[in-house]
């Protein structure tokens, strides 16, 4: 199954079971806050699926702050009693629950799906997509833009080498799912993310132009540059648009894919220069 499939089945379901539970539990008539703060699950829930932990985190945010004005009015007139803040803390915890956990879940099995139709989708040390699925998507990213003229960019980030230098294997690892947990959990779940050489991650972007990828660029370098407490290393990144840089994604492909030579991380970004002008595309 695709995860746009599971997507919109686990949203319609949900949608239907928190409709439901308004009308089934109660045995008096529910307050009309109370139906609000029960709709605003879906709102919580649609963060989490399609944006993941973190969109689930903001949902969860928005939907906390809209019930706890909404209970103002209860606020003023019991203050902060036990029953009022057992409500509230009830109502929040919920919200984290399918929000935050929620996401994180939804990630997860994002990645679960690729590897149960073929385990050679799914790059063994991070879990993330491997170099093999990241040299298909380029393929076909590009051919959407060539065809229909469909967005579609690549980040590429690097890791100084030298970062790994004196890291055992297993420390190696846990160093490449630390920075791909925390990359998948700063990007779309409609954007993918597949790792490559030792040090190497591509983010790739469907639907968004050169200057959308140059946000997430920026984003994700001082992101990354923070679970290393390093300004500039040893972090570097670059990006691809379809729009002006379609050949040079189709030789990243050509890098990417197994049947070629194993390549470094210099060979596929070339002077590895940070881009903050989508014009200014990395050219063969």
């Amino acid at each position: 199954m695709k995860y746009s499939h599971f997507e919109a089945l686990a949203l319609v379901l949900g949608t239907g079971a928190i409709i439901a539970s308004i009308f089934i539990a109660p045995t008096v008539a529910p307050q009309a806050a109370e139906i609000t703060a029960q709709l605003l699950l879906i709102l919580v829930l649609a963060g989490a699926l399609h944006w993941g932990r973190n969109g689930g985190f903001l949902a969860t945010l928005v939907a906390i702050a809209v019930y706890v004005a909404m209970r103002v009015p209860l606020l003023q007139d019991q203050g902060l009693s036990n029953d009022v803040l057992t409500l509230l803390a009830t109502r929040s915890v919920t919200y984290a629950i399918v929000g935050v956990v929620g996401g994180e879940l939804s990630a997860r099995i994002k990645y679960l799906f690729a590897r149960l139709e073929n385990d050679s989708l799914i790059d063994p040390q991070t879990g993330v997509y491997s170099a093999r699925y990241a040299a298909d998507a380029i393929i076909s990213g590009v051919g959407q833009w060539e065809r229909y003229k469909t967005e579609y960019s690549v980040v590429t980030i690097n890791l100084a080498q030298g970062v790994f230098a004196a890291l055992k294997a297993k420390d190696v690892r846990h160093l490449m799912r630390q920075v791909a947990g925390y990359v998948r959990n700063d990007i779309r779940m409609v954007d993918d993310l597949a790792a490559g050489a030792t040090g190497t991650f591509y983010v790739l972007l469907p639907r968004t132009d050169g200057v959308g990828a140059v946000v997430v660029a920026e984003r994700l370098a001082s992101g990354v540059r923070g679970l290393f407490d390093a300004r500039d290393e040893p972090v570097t990144v670059t990006m691809l648009s379809a729009s002006s840089g379609a050949p040079e994604l189709k030789k990243l492909a050509d890098a990417l894919n197994p049947a070629a030579a194993e390549i470094t991380p210099l060979d596929v970004t070339g002077d590895r220069r940070r881009q903050t002008d989508p014009s200014q595309d990395p050219v063969a």
